[in-house]
């Protein structure tokens, strides 16, 4: 389904969540009308009313009604998570209709099931971009930068620091990644190793070196995918890392077991969400470096908008920007199927460079 004339059709699933609340208010800045829909008819009924929008509400349960769901949608910006749940009905459905699917997942392996099935995706004649968020827009933009000034990178080490706090959502999803594990791309596959397993102190510019430690990110994946490197670590500034990374066996099987997930789902109900205030207070930094076989390489950071609002703005703008200018059909990371400076187009994106220029690393 592709309407090439007027402003794209596109449809905000989990639109009542902390993410989807933001891009609906987003979508109507950039003067579209989106769809609104989740699982919840009451919840999409609210979320709809208050903008004087459509309802759309469908449970992803049924593929054959999703699917006719999105019968005349060009694009779904998929918000509900944890994606390692809802990405596989929302794709199938997408599939089926014809639709374009962009989600903003930072799930390593989600990541991974998506890339595998660029292959239906192009039969299909759509286009597939997980992590149009701050996941992973930034540091696909670093390392493709980087990788077109080093041609013979094998690897990469790549970081997200993000401020000003998480949504609900962003926290079940990271508890719901330490008890999957932690993954890096060795010898080009994905490899499982222990959560925090290496730590680095990194430059991000003006005079702020930032400790981080080992986590699965989309970035093991999409580097590999979108650029051929077979080394991939992904990183973020976590608490402990010595402790983290001692504990990682047993962190899983709590994290894993069902008394953990009711403990941990009651802490993250009374932990507050960021204000508006917040996140116009705050900013994210992404950070990456490739390095040839023999070490040597360039490392680049960027520093965007509050996680959250860029995650919006991102996601909007490439809906806007996948039917203003249609990519291949398949699977792809963002700066390859939007284009190398996506991220430099997105309005409100708030992007400043803390040393301009690659640096030798």
């Amino acid at each position: 389904m592709s309407h090439l004339d007027g402003e794209p059709t596109v449809l905000i699933y989990g639109a009542y969540g902390y993410t989807g609340e933001l891009v609906v208010a987003e979508a109507l800045s950039r003067g579209l009308r989106p769809l609104i829909s989740g699982r919840s008819a009451e919840r999409v009924g609210e979320v709809a009313a208050r903008h004087g929008l459509t309802a759309r509400p469908f449970d992803l349960a049924d593929t054959d009604d999703a699917a006719a769901q999105l019968a005349d949608v060009d694009t779904v910006l998929h918000c509900a998570g944890p994606f390692v749940h809802t990405y596989e009905p929302m794709l199938a459905a997408c599939l089926a209709s014809g639709t374009n699917y962009l989600d903003v997942t930072g799930e390593t392996q989600v990541f991974a099931a998506i890339y595998a099935r660029h292959d239906d995706a192009v039969r299909a004649g759509i286009t597939v971009i997980p992590g149009v968020g701050f996941d992973i827009v930034p540091t696909d933009h670093l390392v493709a930068r980087l990788v077109g000034a080093v041609p013979d990178a094998v690897g990469a080490d790549v970081a997200m620091i993000s401020r000003g706090g998480f949504s609900r959502g962003t926290l079940r999803t990271a508890v719901d990644g330490i008890a999957r594990g932690n993954l890096v791309r060795s010898g080009g596959e994905l490899v499982a190793v222990p959560h925090a397993h290496r730590a680095l102190t990194i430059d991000v510019g003006r005079g702020r070196p930032v400790g981080v430690a080992s986590t699965p990110l989309g970035d093991v994946c999409s580097a590999g995918h979108g650029y051929g490197l077979t080394e991939v670590a992904t990183f973020t500034a976590v608490p402990l890392s010595p402790v983290v990374r001692a504990l990682s066996t047993p962190l899983r099987f709590v994290t894993a077991s069902g008394a953990g997930r009711t403990v941990t789902d009651l802490v993250i109900d009374r932990i507050p969400v960021p204000d508006q205030a917040t996140r116009d207070a705050t900013r994210s930094t992404g950070w990456a470096r490739v390095y040839r076989a023999d070490g040597s390489g360039l490392s680049l950071a960027v520093d965007v908008s509050n996680t959250y609002a860029f995650t919006a703005r991102s996601m909007v703008h490439a809906a806007i920007t996948l039917h203003a200018r249609p990519a291949p059909p398949g699977a792809h990371t963002p700066a390859n199927a939007l284009g190398a400076d996506f991220l430099l187009s997105i309005p409100g994106g708030d992007i400043s460079w803390p040393f301009p220029e690659p640096r030798p690393a």
